[in-house]
């Protein structure tokens, strides 16, 4: 009994251990981050995403969920001409959330820094918060 609950304990931390979010960079599209195995929960994914960015600071930064599609643009620009063209915006589904830092409209002299979030059903039919993370504009 003590085997099977050892091997029980030693296959979930395992299979833990694989389901670990990880957020890998473009390396051709600086903005760009994918996001591979997210938590299925948004409330956990918004989390993860305002915790990468007071770790990671950038001015503009997409989140976009890791698929088959969205692995093309880890090494290859966007390609918005001919038959086959490949732009991040064929994929909403797949947009988890954006930020960036802009001049506020009545003082250009002071920033704020806006997170979008859509979720995990992408920005077409997911939820749209805005939060303000930086700064206000007032």
């Amino acid at each position: 009994m003590k085997i099977i609950i050892l091997l029980s304990t030693i296959f979930l931390i395992i299979s833990c251990e694989n389901n670990k979010t990880e957020f890998i960079q473009s390396k051709v599209i600086n903005k760009l981050v994918l996001v591979k195995n997210p938590p299925t929960m948004d409330s956990l994914l918004k989390s993860q995403l305002i915790d990468f960015l007071i770790k990671n600071p950038r001015k503009s930064i997409a989140f976009y969920r890791y698929s088959s599609e969205t692995k093309y643009f880890l090494g290859n620009k966007e390609d918005p001409g001919g038959f086959s063209s490949e732009e991040l915006d064929n994929y909403p589904e797949d947009e988890i959330a954006n930020f960036f830092i802009l001049n506020c409209k009545n003082d250009s002299t002071k920033l704020v820094g806006r997170f979008h979030f859509y979720g995990l059903k992408g920005s077409d039919d997911g939820q749209k918060e805005i939060d303000t993370l930086i700064y206000r504009c007032k």
